[in-house]
């Protein structure tokens, strides 16, 4: 009872830290917006990946253009005009598909791939940095020499050669940034992990026969998951632009709506539907500044020497 205590009351502690930080909490309020939309979202918009050419090119609503077809039977070009409607809120694409729908889609592919790509970049990281420095000596040495040449590997040209090998699929795309994504966590909390394996509950639970696995799982994993939050938080931007950019150039899944699939479609129709590229490009600045926002937010809750 005394230690769930405890947690709940260094939880409310950094709450009221975190809190202070008005950015942050912009942040975390426009994260809860997007697991809405992409929990919920899907029960109240079209299908993503339906085709309606009679409702083509159709603008947002409270917008109208003006469209240059062929007349066959006056056999002259005529110029009509568009307008957007509350069935199709954000507009259609140059093939019907609802554009609200397919940003929803995109929300849930982004939303997905952030998460469980960055949780196998960031456990195995965890794993690799707490276990290098806690054995040290050669182990240490080879494990951050390893890192090191994994650091070097042009990793987009990886990608492209697994996919081009197995296929584009989002389960590889995931397993492929996760796999290849946590370098960076490895060392900054091998660092953490350095000033804290020779503190006094360290050095205590070696005398007392604690073993090895026992250390690490117990005393030293649990002292860096403030620093692993923020490592997290500040990571899943950076595999949703991944997953966005991979998705733009052709690589993505062909089988999911993503935001880069968006996005490609509307930079190849620019002059005739702008709103295309504009949509998804406003929610992946808006995602990336969220976390972003929150990430700096935790950073400084859990950083006793920050004045928040």
């Amino acid at each position: 009872m005394t230690e769930r205590h405890n947690g709940s009351s260094l939880a409310r502690y950094y709450w009221e830290r975190a809190r202070k930080n008005r950015l942050a909490v912009a942040g975390l309020v426009f994260i809860i917006f997007l697991i809405l939309m992409g929990l919920i979202g899907p029960f109240f918009t079209a299908n993503p990946t339906a085709v309606n050419f009679e409702e083509k090119n159709r603008p947002p609503v409270g917008f109208a253009i003006e469209e240059s077809v062929y007349d066959f039977e006056t056999q002259q070009l005529v110029t009509k005009t568009i307008i957007g409607t509350a069935k199709h809120p954000l507009g259609t694409d140059n093939k019907g598909r609802d554009l609200l729908a397919m940003i929803v889609s995109g929300t849930r592919v982004s939303l997905m791939v952030g998460l469980f790509a960055t949780g196998i970049a960031v456990a195995l990281g965890t794993l690799i940095g707490v276990t290098s420095a806690y054995f040290g000596g050669l182990v240490d040495h080879v494990v951050m020499r390893f890192t090191d040449i994994m650091m070097t590997f042009p990793f987009f040209l990886i990608f492209v050669l697994i996919i081009f090998i197995f296929g584009p699929s989002l389960l590889i795309i995931v397993v492929v940034i996760g796999l290849t994504g946590w370098t960076g966590t490895a060392r900054l909390i091998r660092s953490e992990t350095l000033s804290l394996r020779t503190r006094e509950f360290i050095m205590a639970a070696k005398a007392l026969g604690a073993s090895d696995k026992r250390i690490i799982l117990t005393h030293l994993v649990p002292n860096v998951v403030s620093l692993i939050i923020v490592i997290a938080t500040l990571s899943i931007p950076g595999v949703i632009l991944a997953e966005a950019a991979l998705s733009f150039i052709g690589l993505g899944d062909p089988l999911v709506t993503s935001w880069g699939m968006v996005l490609r479609a509307g930079q190849q129709n620019l002059g005739t539907a702008w709103w295309v590229a504009i949509a998804p490009g406003i929610m992946l600045f808006f995602t990336v500044l969220a976390f972003n926002f929150m990430g700096d937010g935790l950073r400084d809750a859990f950083d006793p020497r920050s004045a928040v």
